[in-house]
């Protein structure tokens, strides 16, 4: 008995020491920026600031950009901390400057990552891959998304929305003028038609119960159950544990992804046809002689076709979801917009011009991108030691440097009245006063999103198509918000609008 005693006091001593030894160390890796003189906030002695993000309460681009919000308007930067790690938030536009454009070649990688020892695919791509091969390979895809390709693409488009229109037609039956739409879902299925093009070189109609394979493998292979939601997280915050655990990027549907590519390579080779999208580029990739260890070859190929799938059709469902949200719950200027694009329509006929001349629908393009970016965190990594200009802080090798868009976006020091919806901002009037580096929707720098003009080509198109035949308001089932599972910004599940015939 005096033995078991002894032995149970033992265990009990151990358990203490090695739990205030960890109290400890997590103190003290969580003093990281106050020894470097970093400002910092509050935080929870096991989660850091990322106590709602852990929990699910909140998503993690609106948890991030609050503590932008939250600091001193003073402060050019903010030391933060995700459970133990710290990562360092830019404030600051001139600094923001600095960092990602003036000094790209401290800042060039990304810090997410999603390589995996289980996915090439997910190892490969243009949005994560470092320099060299990132700049290389960014200039041969580059021409893919050029003003003269877009207007070639224009008709596709252009072929999707009426097919979008003769599905929304075949809501409204039995003279009913009103009907509640799952608008997620409708515009999940018409980006899903435009990048699958871009992307993979294929045509499919994700509308036609009889044609959509393709949308159903994609809706399989990319839903975000709770592990896949963890998996995304580490890729974001621990991407060293990531490439133990990521899964792979194009989940369940990898195999069938990876037939219909190569499938296209090989029809488009054997027929000698060039269309001057991203399978042709991928193709002459294949086809250089390569001087360094990357390959691009195999899986490697597929892995671009891939990211661009994935990217291309999120953000435009977020950016098309929260505009027709936003003009819902404000008829002026959902009107304002509609007249436009009757009077443009008319003018230019339905032709890429006259998208390109309307400006007040722009303007609320990027008035939802300001208030609702998909992409919510810009995330840079120093790939040597780097002495902030002006101070005495130096961010070592190997720390992360996240920008916050929703906590910039709704700066008050840069947008007056920032929660305010007002298109206006971005008129030719007052954009000239939006100061560089404050509105960052896509990036910026050297590594400012590829596919940006394609993105707002679709977005911009979908809009008209819906807006032109339909008056939008709200579903009182829909009560706002975003999907908190997601590292990304993005209407939940089940988003539905209501939409009467004009």
């Amino acid at each position: 008995m005096v033995m078991l005693n002894f032995r149970f006091v033992d265990l009990l001593f151990t358990v203490i020491t090695l739990g205030t030894f960890l109290f400890l160390y997590l103190q003290y890796k969580r003093t990281y920026w106050q020894r470097r003189g970093v400002p910092t906030l509050s935080s929870h002695w096991l989660f850091g600031n990322a106590k709602d993000i852990i929990q699910s309460k909140k998503s993690p681009g609106l948890v991030i950009g609050e503590l932008h919000q939250k600091a001193s308007n003073n402060d050019d930067i903010l030391g933060i901390y995700i459970l133990h790690k710290p990562f360092l938030l830019l404030r600051n536009a001139e600094l923001i400057k600095q960092i990602l454009i003036k000094d790209f070649n401290y800042f060039p990688d990304r810090y997410f990552t999603a390589q995996s020892i289980r996915d090439k695919i997910g190892s490969s791509n243009l949005f994560t891959i470092h320099n060299p091969e990132w700049r290389y390979l960014r200039s041969k895809i580059s021409p893919v998304f050029s003003s003269g390709k877009m207007k070639k693409v224009f008709n596709l488009i252009v072929e999707t929305a009426d097919s979008m229109n003769t599905y929304l037609e075949q809501q409204f039956t039995n003279d009913v003028k009103t009907r509640s739409i799952e608008m997620k879902d409708v515009a999940l299925r018409y980006t899903t038609d435009i990048i699958s093009s871009v992307a993979f070189g294929i045509q499919v109609n994700s509308f036609d119960p009889k044609t959509m394979q393709f949308f159903q493998k994609a809706q399989k292979g990319l839903q975000l159950t709770v592990f896949r939601m963890i998996q995304i997280g580490f890729m974001f915050f621990f991407p060293k544990f990531a490439q133990l655990i990521a899964g792979k990027m194009l989940g369940s549907s990898t195999d069938y992804f990876r037939k219909v590519f190569w499938n296209s390579m090989d029809n488009r080779e054997m027929t000698k046809v060039k269309r001057g999208d991203l399978i042709d580029s991928l193709i002459d990739l294949k086809n250089e002689k390569q001087e360094n260890d990357f390959k691009f070859e195999g899986d490697v190929l597929v892995s671009q076709a891939g990211i661009f799938f994935i990217a291309g059709r999120e953000s435009s469902v977020t950016t098309i979801c929260y505009t027709l949200y936003e003009l819902a719950k404000q008829p002026e200027i959902q009107k304002r917009a509609r007249e436009e694009i009757h009077e443009k329509l008319k003018e230019h006929g339905w032709t890429y011009d006259a998208f390109q001349n309307m400006k007040y629908l722009n303007q609320i393009i990027s008035e939802t991108l300001r208030l609702y970016p998909p992409a919510p965190l810009i995330d840079r990594v120093c790939v040597e030691d780097y002495k902030i200009p002006g101070t005495k802080v130096v961010i070592e090798k190997g720390t992360p440097v996240y920008v916050a868009l929703c906590g910039l976006h709704q700066d008050p020091r840069y947008y007056p009245d920032p929660l305010r919806y007002d298109p206006d901002r971005f008129s030719d009037e007052n954009k000239e006063n939006i100061k560089q580096c404050t509105y960052m929707p896509f990036g910026d720098g050297p590594r400012i999103c590829v596919g940006q003009r394609l993105g707002l080509l679709q977005t911009g198109m979908g809009l008209v198509s819906i807006l032109k035949n339909y008056e939008v308001s709200l579903d009182p089932t829909y009560k706002g918000g975003v999907d908190v599972s997601s590292v990304f910004l993005t209407v939940p599940e089940g988003f539905r609008l209501n939409l009467t015939k004009l």
